[in-house]
């Protein structure tokens, strides 16, 4: 006898009682799974969000952990009626002061042009034999073309342009409407660079010997004032004019004057402790979040004890920093959370008055943002305490994943292991009722038996 489905041989429902056995084995420790992979996942997440803040408050410690960075310097410039004439760089070595800057003349590369009537089109063959062309500028710019025989002027324009060894000459053809002038140009500014073309051939003299530079075409050097001192560049930029200050001419000013200010950056300054405190707070935010109760991290002492070494090494003091112990006397200011705040007018105060002293406080030997970029530094670096502790949670996730697996293949080896049994009985129930049918009906045939219904 063959039975295709549970309970078709006994009329019992074997496949709802199948399904309650597996139930009762597989629910509970399925949802025990599903909660502890859950919970898991929200702690990995908890740990991501604080190594990212962490990471980030750390970031903008480094910035304030080096001198040279108080030492930055800022321009301010007051340009002239005429417009922009100079730019100003100022590097962390500049010398601060104020200055009175005038361009009187801008740096030029030469142009020089072909001889009228040389050219009657750009279809002119420049040597039927050809050549070499040497393009020289200076002392120590040049290079060598090799000109076909039969090379058109348009041709020769091209070679010209986009000769690889090409220092900075460009080619044009100029239509007057008579002829075609050839227009050479150099990039190589400063008295005495002159464009210079010679050749090895006296077919190609027209486009050599046959160029003049005219008049105010030649190569110049850049001229400028500061302070009423003559200063000239062969190019429009002026390095170390003033000391660690570069000047670049933008503009002959005609007499007119740009004055320029050299400062201390101390916005730039501000800017960076700003972010400090800004990252600081929200640091904070996360640590409180994850570690509240009922949360991911709730209780966490790794947590705990890095936000109390914090606390204590911003409210530790200074020696030898003139009117300055903590972080709180230049205008940092901290609120019962434990967040911090900045007070600009005690603040800017600080900055004027006490600018070197607060610069030491952060960045100097053993400051505050080497003391706690060392603190943090256990933390964030590449197998530090916030990656090994991703990589236990992630490793816990993993493992559950894994035993779900094989749990999941055990029920269903389970679930296998009843309906083999169930079948079996089913099969044994179904041979029983029909041999009970088969004896009820002999039974019934027998002479004198009554049956009762």
């Amino acid at each position: 006898m063959t039975i295709t489905a549970q309970g078709i041989g006994s009329g019992l429902d074997l496949e709802g009682l199948i399904s309650s056995l597996v139930s009762a084995e597989r629910d509970a420790k399925t949802s025990s799974f599903s909660s502890k992979t859950q919970d898991l996942n929200i702690q990995l997440s908890a740990v991501g969000a604080i190594n990212s803040r962490v990471d980030a408050f750390k970031t903008s410690v480094d910035s304030l952990n080096d001198l040279e960075d108080f030492q930055n310097r800022t321009a301010s410039i007051t340009q002239p009626s005429i417009g922009d004439i100079i730019s100003v760089s100022p590097g962390s070595s500049a010398s601060t002061g104020r200055y009175q800057i005038s361009v009187d003349q801008l740096a030029q590369g030469s142009r020089s042009e072909s001889a009228a009537s040389a050219f009657s089109s750009a279809s002119d063959v420049v040597s039927a034999g050809g050549g070499n062309l040497t393009f020289t500028s200076g002392a120590d710019d040049s290079f060598t073309l090799a000109v076909p025989a039969g090379a058109t002027l348009e041709e020769l324009r091209e070679l010209i342009n986009d000769d690889e060894n090409n220092y900075g000459v460009s080619a044009n053809l100029i239509d007057t409407g008579s002829d075609v002038r050839l227009v050479l140009t150099s990039s190589v500014t400063g008295a005495g660079n002159d464009l210079v073309v010679t050749n090895d051939d006296a077919s190609l003299d027209a486009v050599s010997t046959g160029m003049t530079i005219k008049a105010g075409d030649e190569a110049k050097l850049a001229r400028i004032f500061v302070d009423g001192l003559a200063i000239e560049s062969d190019s429009n930029t002026f390095e170390n004019v003033i000391s660690g200050v570069d000047i670049t001419a933008l503009k002959e000013s005609a007499g007119e004057t740009a004055s320029a200010s050299i400062s201390t950056d101390k916005e730039g300054v501000k800017s960076l402790i700003e972010g400090f405190v800004s990252n600081y707070n929200q640091m904070l935010s996360v640590f409180n979040e994850a570690t509240q109760i009922g949360a991911a991290l709730n209780g966490d002492s790794s947590i705990r004890n890095l936000e109390a070494q914090l606390s204590r090494s911003l409210m530790s003091q200074s020696d030898g920093l003139g009117d300055f112990e903590t972080i709180f006397d230049i205008g940092i200011e901290m609120d019962n959370e434990g967040n911090l705040s900045i007070d600009s007018t005690k603040f800017n105060e600080s900055l004027d008055s006490g600018y070197d002293d607060l610069a030491k406080m952060f960045a100097g030997e053993d400051g505050l943002a080497t003391v706690v970029s060392g603190m943090l530094e256990p933390y964030t670096q590449t197998g530090g305490i916030f990656d090994k502790r991703t990589e236990t949670v992630q490793e816990q996730i993993d493992d559950t994943a894994e035993s779900q697996e094989a749990f999941n293949y055990r029920m269903d080896q389970y679930e296998e292991t009843l309906r083999k049994q169930f079948t079996s009985l089913d099969i044994t129930l179904a041979s029983l009722n029909a041999q009970s049918t088969y004896l009820a009906g002999q039974l019934a045939n027998l002479p004198g038996f009554t049956s009762n219904n």
